[in-house]
């Protein structure tokens, strides 16, 4: 009889976690903006699940047992030309963060599940955080192709105003909110005005204040 592993929440969750992450990982380097890993994998943890529901010996053992399997068997078994290499990602991070508690499959379920949930916000997060990192490159480029510098007067757009706040777009791409208690009630949305540059980080204006009108 098999002593199951006793398994805080806590360090359950850090493994889903590890794991998600992976799986994102090795999906981005399999086929980008799919999800095929997370299918599969959802199809592994319904055998998972169905093995426990039916009180099967050595479920632990035998998960593995089923992993290697597939990925043996992954070219007769592919649903698609990418499906031998989920497989085989699958195995190599469920032996690398399942085996040491195998003997509680009820417990590797649970990763899993949290896993394949995980999978979803941390692939969100990441296209989030390439989408920024696109977004800031394009405006530094944008911003450099100027050579600007501080004490340059530039032409911006006045596209919001809320209170005393004004919001100006600069080189047709990204904008600025600054407070303008001096100017404005003068200011109209749509107006084209000089502004000045008074900081810059890495090439972009990082503060400016209102000048003029054009």
């Amino acid at each position: 009889m098999q002593i199951k592993e006793c398994l805080p929440e806590d360090k359950m969750w850090e493994i889903a976690y590890a794991i998600a992450t992976q799986l994102v990982q090795e999906q981005q380097q399999i086929e980008p903006t799919k999800d095929g890993i997370r299918s599969e994998l959802n199809k592994i943890i319904a055998y998972l699940r169905n093995t426990i529901n039916n009180n099967l010996d050595n479920i632990g053992e035998n998960f593995f047992k089923y992993l290697k399997l597939l990925v043996d068997n992954s070219k007769s078994l592919k649903r698609s030309d990418k499906t031998p290499e989920y497989y085989r990602s699958i195995q190599k991070i469920c032996n690398q963060h399942l085996l040491a508690i195998q003997s509680n499959p009820e417990a590797m379920l649970e990763v899993l599940g949290w896993s394949s949930r995980l999978f979803i916000a941390a692939t969100l997060e990441t296209f989030d955080q390439s989408a920024q990192t696109n977004r800031q490159m394009e405006i530094q480029t944008a911003a450099k192709s100027q050579n600007l510098q501080i004490g340059d007067e530039i032409e911006a757009e006045i596209t919001r105003i809320s209170g005393n706040k004004v919001t100006y777009q600069l080189l047709n791409i990204f904008s600025k909110t600054v407070k303008e208690p001096k100017h404005y009630t003068s200011l109209k949305i749509g107006q084209i005005v000089i502004v000045e540059i008074t900081e810059i980080e890495n090439g972009v204006p990082k503060k400016i204040k209102y000048i003029k009108p054009q």
